[in-house]
């Protein structure tokens, strides 16, 4: 397990939603959702982490107690 990408979302954070539903860095690098999950929370430009495990990268949110599955977009 290793970070791979860390920072702040830029703008308004919903949650997670629907594949394909980009998530971009204040860095300018993007990830994109690639499993369907729905959980809403929202906050303005939160914390998150890209870490890569089990051969895939998720996405850690701070404020949320799940993760989802993303890739580069």
């Amino acid at each position: 397990m290793s970070i791979v990408d860390q920072g702040q979302i830029r703008g308004n954070f919903n949650g997670f939603s629907n594949v394909g539903t980009i998530f971009e860095f204040t860095s300018g690098r993007k990830w994109c959702q690639s499993e369907y999950k729905y959980s809403y929370h929202y906050a303005h430009m939160p914390h998150a982490k890209v870490v890569q495990e089990s051969g895939g990268y998720r996405l850690y949110v701070d404020g949320m107690s799940d993760s989802v599955a993303v890739r580069p977009a």
